[in-house]
């Protein structure tokens, strides 16, 4: 593992003469979150998992947000992109998403392609999806259940773990994934919850649909819905990019990398394969 200037961590495996992907991880995920992809890809790829400060075996923080993972993760693609001599494949998941088509628009000779697990997405216009008075009135009526996550109290704890098995199908997988996220809830949700109510303070919104240039693959999972979750997202991508982007629904919860490993695994191989 390297610890990267800003608090960040790096974590390599795979073969050295491989292609290079850069796994981003989501809010409570850390390099765990890509087991399953690191154990299928190591003998054919140059594999690098993120860890954002506060994740993992990252920097202990008390407290960081959307601006401060950025500069996280553009650190680990610069220090990729040096050890391998040349642009990275990234593999993102949630929050990680966001991030990837950030580095992707800001520093597009470093990304080679993307491929994002039901990412999140802003049009440039807002983040948080509330007014000003309404995300100050869920900011005063959530302060207790801020303060609980802050002092890793026990309402903190269930909510999580609801929510977090709502994110599953398979049962099994979900509670081998929960052992590792649980332990960094209290660190990362509370700026995030914030966040959620307003605009991210230091990171640039903007509408990466209208950027991206890299052969893209949007993965989401269908967990019961019959649409996309960016349907302004596809149709934008699939106007620009044509045969470079894919998108499509499979069966599973938000975690689709950890909780239908193999599914992800032959569409990310066919990914790698047919633009690496």
């Amino acid at each position: 593992m390297r610890c990267l200037p800003s608090g960040g961590a790096l974590h390599e495996t795979g073969t050295s003469d491989g292609v290079p992907v850069l796994f981003l991880h989501g809010v409570g995920g850390g390099a765990w979150s890509w087991r399953d992809q690191c154990a299928t890809f190591e003998t054919t790829h140059r594999l690098f998992t993120w860890e954002a400060r506060g994740h993992g075996g990252a920097a202990r923080v008390c407290d960081a947000g959307l601006a401060d993972y950025y500069v996280d993760a553009r650190e680990a693609l610069a220090e990729v992109t040096r050890r391998s001599n040349g642009p990275a494949f990234l593999v993102a998941h949630s929050m990680g998403g966001l991030l990837a088509v950030s580095l992707a628009c800001d520093e597009a000779a470093q990304v080679k392609g993307l491929f994002l697990i039901d990412p999140v997405y802003s049009s440039g216009e807002d983040y948080g999806h509330f007014s000003p008075a309404v995300g100050r009135a869920a900011l005063f009526l959530c302060s207790p259940l801020l303060r609980s996550f802050e002092r890793n109290g026990r309402v903190s704890r269930a909510l999580s773990r609801w929510m977090f098995v709502r994110s599953f199908e398979d049962r099994a997988r979900m509670e081998d994934a929960w052992r590792d996220q649980r332990r960094q809830i209290p660190i990362e949700y509370p700026r995030m919850l914030r966040e959620s109510f307003g605009t991210p303070s230091g990171f640039e919104l903007r509408d990466f649909a209208l950027e991206i240039e890299q052969p893209t693959y949007l993965l989401e999972g269908s967990a019961g819905k019959a649409k996309p979750r960016f349907p302004e997202l596809v149709a934008t991508l699939e106007r620009r990019l044509g045969a470079k982007f894919t998108s499509e629904a499979i069966s599973g919860g938000h975690y689709l990398q950890a909780d239908r490993p193999a599914e992800v695994n032959r569409r990310i191989g066919r990914f790698l394969e047919t633009y690496g």
